[in-house]
């Protein structure tokens, strides 16, 4: 969870920066639960800044596609190999 939250945070703060849009502040705040047999992660996202709305709709699409988030929304395989 610490590492998808962090991913969103940096990866939209790189965005922010590279727009020079007005973001102050982002914070990130992920919980799971398990319903049946599927665990679900529930994103907080808070932006502080001087954003527009068009600016704060691209955000959450820049914190969609932030690798982790990625990665725990495709198909996952674990192999562990004892060496």
């Amino acid at each position: 969870m610490v590492s998808l939250a962090s991913c969103t945070a940096i990866t939209v703060r790189m965005y922010a920066d590279r727009k020079q849009w007005p973001l102050e502040k982002i914070r990130v705040e992920v919980t799971s639960e398990r319903m049946d047999k599927i665990t679900i992660f529930i994103r907080h996202v808070y932006f502080e800044g001087a954003l527009d709305d068009e600016q704060r709709n691209r955000l959450l699409q820049i914190a969609n596609a932030c690798p982790v988030h990625k990665a725990l929304t495709n198909p996952i395989e674990i192999k562990t190999e004892l060496r």
